[in-house]
Parts: C-alpha cells; sequence; structure tokens
C-alpha cells in the first residue's frame, strides 16, 4: 500500500525538499502552495499524513488543521514551523496535530515523524502504563500527568505530546533503563522492528533533551545506555 502525503508551504524550495525525500521512501505526495489549494485537496483526498505550514500566503495553517481534525480526523498532522512560531505550534498541537517540525527540516527528523504518524493511524490507541502519581518529581523536573505541563527548576517547557509521553514513561520508572522497542510501544501503541524503533527514539530523544537539557550534549536528566536503552537519571 503506497501512502498518501499533503504537503502544505509556500515556500518552493522546502516544498521541493519535502517531496523528493518523502517521494524516495515511496510515498505518493501531493502538494500546495496555499491553504485554499490544500482545503481543495483535502476534499476530494484522504491522506495519511500532512505536512502544513502555519504561515500561509493566505491564511493560517491552523484553519486546515482544524478542518482535517473535523473532516479526517484519522490525518496524522505535522506543523512546520520557523523557531519564531514554536507557541503558535504548541497551539496546533493542543488541537490534535500529532507533531512539529522546524525549518529547515531535518531528513532523519521527517522521515521519522511522517512513519511515526502513518504508524499511530493503523493500531490500536497506546498501552496505558500503570495508573502513578499525578505529579512526578525528579531532581529540579516537575511533571503533571493532569495538565501535560512540564517544568524545570519551575519554567514551564513546552514538549510535543510524543515527547511528553516519553518524559512520563522514563519518569515512572526512575533509573531503569527501557529500550527503545519497549519505549514506543508503551509510548505510542504499537510494535517496531529494533531497528526501527531505535530511530524513532533517537529523533524523539534527542529533541526532548534540546528542550530539557541545559546541556543538550552532556544530559544530566535523560541518559542513554549501552544497547539503545534510555533512563531518567533520578540521582
Amino acid at each position: 500500500m503506497t501512502h498518501k502525503i499533503l504537503v502544505v508551504d509556500d515556500e518552493n524550495t522546502l516544498r521541493h525538499f519535502l517531496r523528493l525525500n518523502l517521494q524516495e521512501q515511496g510515498y505518493h505526495v501531493s502538494e500546495a502552495a496555499n491553504g485554499e489549494t490544500a482545503l481543495r485537496l483535502v476534499e476530494h483526498n484522504v491522506f495519511d499524513v500532512a505536512l502544513i505550514d502555519l504561515h500561509l500566503s493566505d491564511m493560517n495553517g491552523l484553519e486546515i488543521v482544524r478542518h482535517l481534525r473535523n473532516t479526517h480526523p484519522q490525518t496524522s498532522v505535522i506543523i512546520l514551523t520557523a523557531y519564531a512560531t514554536v507557541d503558535s505550534a504548541i497551539e496546533a498541537l493542543r488541537q490534535g496535530a500529532h507533531d512539529y517540525l522546524t525549518k529547515p527540516c531535518d531528513t532523519s527528523e521527517l522521515l521519522a515523524s511522517v512513519a511515526d504518524g502513518i504508524a499511530r493511524r493503523t493500531v490500536a490507541p497506546p498501552i496505558r502504563q500503570n495508573p502513578a502519581a499525578e505529579l512526578l518529581e525528579i531532581q529540579d523536573l516537575q511533571l503533571n500527568r493532569a495538565s501535560r505541563q512540564v517544568t524545570r527548576g519551575g519554567t514551564v517547557i513546552n514538549l510535543t505530546p510524543t515527547e511528553f509521553d516519553i518524559l512520563a514513561m522514563l519518569m515512572t520508572n526512575p533509573g531503569q533503563a527501557i529500550d527503545a522497542v519497549t519505549l514506543v510501544r508503551m509510548v505510542r501503541g504499537y510494535n517496531a522492528a529494533e531497528t526501527d524503533a531505535r530511530a524513532i527514539a533517537r529523533v524523539h530523544v534527542h529533541r526532548l533533551r534540546h528542550k530539557l537539557e541545559p546541556d543538550p550534549a552532556n544530559p544530566r536528566y535523560v541518559l542513554t545506555i549501552a544497547g539503545g536503552r534510555y533512563l531518567i537519571n533520578n540521582e
């Protein structure tokens, strides 16, 4: 089965880059340079994944996100954003977007996010973790399950849903090394081959560290253990 991807961005160079990289993976790619074209495409097609720029020439990308949530809720939405619009991307995630990528897009992050989005469409909801306290605290990190908010030393850290769930999983099991296959299964709800699971986990953990760690190159919270395993440092 060939998966269908919609790319919505008014930057011709970026659209071309995304299309080539996605087509190399065997995806069928449709392009839209503006919101009107995108809405017309989704009226006549069902896409597995939609990559949507927030700031289009004719409308805010959030309008397309809301339209997809109402008409094709099974489509995984990935937001494309510049660093200056991360707050808007967080709002899109709250409205149901699957993930967001900052421009210029890293190819490995792009492909991992798209593969993750496709997998989420075809599996049962994620396995729920064992019941635990709504408020988790390790070092100066605080994670609130109810509000889905994370703070470090009292400062709010904005995470994507996947990043939040990974951190919650690790903080629920402090000091315990969790392999990538288990992490992907528990957080995303599907079984991935070890190679795929490691690639997916590596990208999400990399991005989590860049938001969470004071020095991402020398992490003090989320540690990597031999064998592609991860743990939260509770010392």
